[in-house]
């Protein structure tokens, strides 16, 4: 009680000019937290936010890739020095535990107080649109799970389903399935030296882990074991079994923090050693897909998103296993990304696999993706494998076919990535009538399907059609 009555009498001094900055700058999540606790750990918006600089170079000429990545993290982090400037000085003379990033240009601090809250709103109320309480997103986490199986010498249904095999043909062979391409995960961690994927993982610049500082790459879960896998992985399991995979522990659990997610970001937009030393941006990823999220409408992660875009990395993320009612796309599957749904091996949608429209009315998923008991890596042991359901399970096969594109053209970008996973996509599936914002599931596109099933195939074919006429 006397701790909730201090509570009142500081915010109360804190707001008792009508308009006082504390008072909307402050948001009233955050409030509520210090109604319960003493501290809390908070990020600090700047108002100046990172579009101007993403749009300055996004619109500039550069001779290659990595020329771009340099100027880009240059940019943003010059942007973030002078805009966060005056706050960094300040915690540092209080001697708080920060972060500033520069890929959003936003401070996270740790174990904040109201007081410490109240003076940065007060004295930096110009500069600053809000202090928001750290946000917690969770993994997409995976459905039927059947562990400790024996993987049979075989491709995958999922594999087969969309005919990764065929398409292997078509670009060169199984040598060349990803050959020159590095794909990434922002998940539980890897299991490196499982025997499907310890050939194929990128190196020095290649693992992050900002959650526990491990320097090589681990997973004390599975999911991040099991999605890499079916991304990249060897005996059958992956769709790209040539790419390099590279993995950022975003979550240590199955709660993911914001702070760790941002610096996953940061990281896949300009890598580090895994002690975070030595930044070389011209070893950025082509692809990051997302298995977690939560919520509808988040935009929390969208400074990252858009990042992503202009440094030519192409951004999945599942949609989410709040399904099958309408409405349910998670966030950030239902932002500037491609979302991706689940089916069956029936080509039925998922019964759990989210549903669109978005908050806003936007069509989601863009596409729908192989997702039920799909049998990929685990962390257990280096021969291990599970079979798992899930959305999460659904968005490492799309990853996998545009990694087959990207063996073609490495300079593909979102949007004809997009396009190729979209247009030729398979439509003869198992329909159930379901009508969401007066779509039925068999008119295409659709909330339930997006623009129906990928098809490794038939996307490479559109390439090489695409290829011939350009």
């Amino acid at each position: 009680m006397l701790k909730f009555l201090a509570f009142l009498l500081t915010l109360q001094a804190a707001s008792a000019a009508p308009g006082s900055p504390s008072q909307s700058i402050i948001t009233p999540e955050l409030q509520a937290k210090f109604e319960e606790s003493e501290t809390a750990n908070i990020f600090i918006y700047m108002t100046e936010t990172t579009s101007q600089v993403l749009e300055t170079v996004a619109s500039s000429p550069f001779p290659d890739r990595a020329t771009k990545l340099n100027a880009l993290h240059d940019a943003l982090q010059s942007h973030a020095s002078q805009t966060q400037g005056q706050i960094l000085g300040f915690l540092s003379s209080e001697n708080k535990d920060f972060t500033s990033f520069w890929i959003n240009n936003q401070i996270f601090v740790k174990n904040a107080d109201l007081a410490l809250v109240t003076s940065i709103a007060e004295q930096f109320s110009g500069i600053i649109s809000s202090i928001d309480l750290e946000f917690f997103a969770h993994l997409i986490i995976p459905m039927d799970i059947k562990t400790n199986l024996t993987l049979e010498d075989e491709l995958q249904w999922g594999v087969a389903k969309i005919e990764a095999d065929k398409a292997w043909e078509h670009i060169g062979g199984i040598q060349r399935a990803g050959e020159g391409v590095v794909i990434a995960t922002v998940d539980t961690g890897v299991r490196g030296t499982h025997e499907a994927l310890r050939d194929n993982f990128a190196g020095d610049y290649g693992w992050f882990d900002p959650s526990t500082g491990d320097l090589t790459p681990t997973d004390n879960n599975g999911h991040g074991t099991h999605t890499t896998g079916t991304i990249a992985g060897s005996k059958g399991i992956g769709v790209a079994p040539r790419a390099k995979w590279a993995a950022c522990r975003g979550c240590a659990g199955f709660f993911c923090a914001q702070s760790d997610l941002i610096k996953c970001g940061e990281f896949f937009t300009c890598p580090t050693r895994a002690d975070g030393s030595s930044p070389d941006c011209s070893k950025a990823p082509n692809l990051v897909s997302n298995s977690w999220g939560g919520g509808r409408g988040n935009t929390w992660f969208n400074a990252v998103i858009e990042a992503w875009h202009v440094a030519n990395i192409i951004p999945l993320f599942s949609i989410g296993n709040s399904g099958p009612s309408c409405n349910t796309a998670n966030s950030p599957g239902d932002q500037n990304v491609i979302g991706v749904g689940s089916t069956t091996i029936l080509d039925e949608i998922s019964y759990f696999s989210s549903v669109g429209p978005t908050s806003d009315g936007r069509m989601k998923p863009e596409i729908a993706a192989p997702g039920s008991d799909v049998i990929s890596a685990y962390h257990t042991g280096d021969f291990a494998y599970t079979s798992l359901s899930g959305t999460s399970m659904a968005c490492p096969h799309a990853a996998g076919t545009i990694a087959l594109l990207l063996t073609r053209n490495n300079g593909l970008t979102y949007g004809q990535a997009k396009d190729l996973l979209e247009k030729p996509a398979d439509r003869q599936l198992a329909f159930s009538g379901r009508t969401c914002d007066g779509i039925r599931d068999d008119i295409f596109p659709n909330h339930v399907f997006g623009n129906g099933r990928i098809n490794a195939l038939k996307s490479v074919q559109q390439q090489t059609l695409d290829m011939a006429s350009a």
